[in-house]
Formats: C-alpha cells, sequence, structure tokens
C-alpha cells in the first residue's frame, strides 16, 4: 500500500485523493487473534496546508470475533480514522514518536500505509467485544446461554461481608 507523494513535494498538486485495500488474513494483538473476513478499504486524500502535508483516511474492516459473555461467534465491523502530519523519515527517527503521535513518516516520494493501517486497526479494536449490546452471557453455574431463555438455577447473590450474617436468620 503505496502512494507516489512526488507531485505533492513538487508542489504540483495541493491534494491527492487515494483509495486502496490491504489483504490482511489476520493479526495477533496480545492473547487476541483478529481473523478478516474481508479485505482492509481505506480512502482518504493527502494534502498540504500552510506548507504542511497531511493524511486524512476512513478505514473500515470486518472481522470474526467471540463475544465476551456468549462466547458465541459473530462478524465485528469497525469503521475507524487516520489522519496525521505527513513527516520525511530521516535517520534516527523511530516509526513511532510519544510526542508525536499523529505523525506519518514517508522515505523518499512513497509512502507506505500498512504499517500506519495495522497501528489504527490495533487502536481502534474494542477491548471487550459484544455480539449485542444487551447480550446476558453465560450462566456462572450451569454454562447456559442465557440469550436463549432462563436456567433453573439459583443463585445466591451474598456479599461475602454479610454471609456470617445468613446463618442467624
Amino acid at each position: 500500500m503505496k502512494v507516489n507523494l512526488a507531485s505533492l513535494l513538487d508542489e504540483t498538486l495541493n491534494d491527492i485523493p487515494f483509495t486502496e485495500i490491504l489483504e490482511l488474513e489476520s493479526l495477533d494483538i496480545g492473547e487476541r487473534n483478529i481473523a478478516f473476513t474481508e479485505p482492509v478499504k481505506m480512502s482518504g486524500h493527502i494534502y498540504k496546508m500552510e506548507g504542511t502535508n497531511y493524511l486524512t483516511a476512513d478505514i473500515s474492516f470486518k472481522y470474526v470475533e467471540n463475544c465476551d459473555r456468549c462466547l458465541k461467534e459473530f462478524i465485528q465491523t469497525i469503521n475507524t480514522v487516520l489522519s496525521g502530519e505527513l513527516r520525511e523519515k530521516s535517520e534516527g527517527v523511530s516509526d513511532f514518536d510519544e510526542k508525536d503521535e499523529e505523525i506519518i513518516y514517508y522515505e523518499g516520494n512513497e509512502l507506505n500505509l500498512k504499517q500506519p493501517i495495522i497501528n489504527t486497526i490495533i487502536i481502534s479494536s474494542p477491548m471487550k467485544s459484544l455480539c449485542t449490546e444487551d447480550c446476558k452471557g453465560l450462566c456462572p453455574k450451569c454454562g447456559k446461554d442465557l440469550n436463549e431463555g432462563q436456567c433453573d438455577c439459583v443463585i445466591e447473590d451474598i456479599d461475602p461481608r454479610l454471609a456470617k450474617l445468613k446463618d442467624f436468620f
């Protein structure tokens, strides 16, 4: 996923629109593995404003996820934005500088968008994934899916600090 910046850098153009597709099968994020169901789509533009180059793009992707409450598999759709200032990468500059989180580096006349897209996917992935907002999850006693119906388990929800008082009554 490379974009040629030559016409922007020599000031022939002030705006470069682009549409890109990134083929990713999966991505490991710590203990989670994201398995994409379709290519990652990106559309946006690179523009020059007051002598500085910027990138703004919409990113859309779908992946298979397990619900954190009921453990059922579902397809999650995420729409997010990648934006930042473009700077030429010079020696001694890392890809990620904590002070400059919104900086996207390019080399020569080419901007490689693969790593910024992967970083955006990682950042925009939810910490807790739910198949629906009102997912009831599993019964902690028998393991039945409470979305399919109530179970017959009797669950006593007693504060452990007050458990001794139960014996008095």
